[in-house]
């Protein structure tokens, strides 16, 4: 459930939404660590109504985040983002 079943040529049409995730059973997969807090194993969800929440095994860390703040864009809001980061330790 927590591994990348997308191939190559469909994680590559699909970059616009994945930034560096692959796709497992029921959530994403971070497959490259394109931003400092894509892990290497770390799975979850980003919802487009301002949520997400995040399993980080390496490190032993989850992650939640809840906000009313719906996503206008495929692409994590700067909040989302700068939660990742500072959850990443950056």
């Amino acid at each position: 459930m927590t591994t990348n079943h997308l191939t190559a040529a469909q994680r590559e049409a699909s970059a616009l939404f994945l930034e560096g995730q692959g796709w497992g059973y029921g959530g994403q997969v971070d497959v490259d660590p394109i931003d400092p807090w894509n892990v290497r194993g770390r799975y979850g969800w980003v919802g487009g109504t301002g949520t997400a929440a995040h399993v980080i095994p390496p490190t032993g860390t989850v992650t939640v985040l809840l906000t009313q703040v719906a996503m206008t864009s495929p692409t994590p809001t700067t909040l989302m983002r700068e939660f990742w980061a500072s959850a990443a330790g950056h």
